[in-house]
């Protein structure tokens, strides 16, 4: 080779300095070992993602917690309520027991028996429907629903389990006020020891009553129509509105009725100077309250007849 062409040792010096600078130029910029080089939209597309998912994770935490301490509120609610109640039915139940006793005795009459029966039977229903109450928020987390809407809970429709224990409650005392009619009161009107008029008021209480049943078999059969889906939300609320109504407009006209009675005995004592016109006047305010309600029911119906 010519000795022209030949690297001297400065040419060799520099041609050695410029590669071992390359050498760590291209070391720099190599990724770390084990590290995997993406583009850093990809990075910064992975970061949004994860405090997006943090924060959904976040918010489903909450939600849980939130829930938790309502379902944890309302449920003690109900258990200090199924404690009471239950302590409420044992007190009631004994004196029911004492009273039973008593008449056998001869110490007390019949309608003392009669009274105490009536509450323990309130008390036991009271019982059965906060013990489905606490069920419910146990399963749902939630404070019992009575809407007729309201969807079932874990498959199991409270709604309608609450109306039938409504309905027992209500035959039940239906069939012990019946039996003291036919048992006692009658006898005495015959026997003149209570005026006739005391026995048409406690036929007209008796009477709403077996009204109320008759509202809790439509409730009932509007429920079943909505789970089967037969009958909208807004279909059942205009039904379930007109049997309100309806059941407004029942007692509304017996209290006029059962007040019209004692307004037309007032007058007759009024006329003879045995009562204050102050007495009668209370009376006829009560006559006057109680049209107006008869008006409101009609007018209701009216309304809900337009829409159906």
């Amino acid at each position: 080779m010519p000795k022209n062409f030949e690297p001297d040792r400065q040419f060799v010096d520099r041609l050695e300095w410029q590669l071992a600078s390359e050498f760590r130029r291209i070391d720099r910029l190599k990724p770390a070992a084990g590290k995997v080089a993406v583009p850093r939209y990809v990075v910064a597309l992975s970061l949004a993602a994860g405090v997006l998912l943090a924060g959904v994770a976040a918010t489903k935490a909450a939600d849980l917690i939130k829930d938790s301490w309502r379902k944890k509120i309302e449920v003690a609610r109900l258990e200090t309520e199924v404690k009471i109640k239950k302590t409420f039915l044992e007190f009631h139940q004994q004196r029911a027991s004492q009273a039973e006793e008593k008449f056998s005795m001869g110490l007390i009459d019949e309608d003392g028996v009669h009274g105490y029966k009536l509450v323990a039977g309130a008390a036991a229903f009271g019982l059965e429907m906060s013990l489905l109450d606490l069920e419910e928020a146990k399963a749902s987390g939630e404070a019992p629903r009575n809407e007729l809407y309201a969807p079932l809970v874990g498959g199991r429709d409270f709604v309608s389990e609450r109306l039938e224990i409504e309905k027992k409650a209500l035959e039940a005392d239906i069939g012990l006020k019946r039996a003291r009619i036919e048992r006692q009161l009658k006898a005495r009107v015959d026997l003149g020891l209570i005026p006739k008029n005391a026995l048409e008021v406690f036929q007209a209480a008796l009477a709403i009553q077996e009204g109320r049943a008759g509202d809790i078999e439509k409730q009932l059969a509007l429920r079943r129509g909505f789970l089967s889906g037969k009958i909208s939300a807004e279909e059942m609320e205009i039904q379930d509105r007109m049997t309100a109504a309806e059941k407004d407009l029942r007692e509304a006209r017996s209290k006029v009725d059962t007040i019209q009675a004692r307004l037309n005995e007032l007058r007759a004592k009024e006329a003879a100077g045995l009562i204050s016109e102050e007495e009668l006047r209370g009376t006829q305010m009560g006559l006057d309250a109680a049209q107006a309600q008869v008006s409101l029911a009609i007018q209701e119906i009216e309304i809900l007849k337009t829409i159906r």
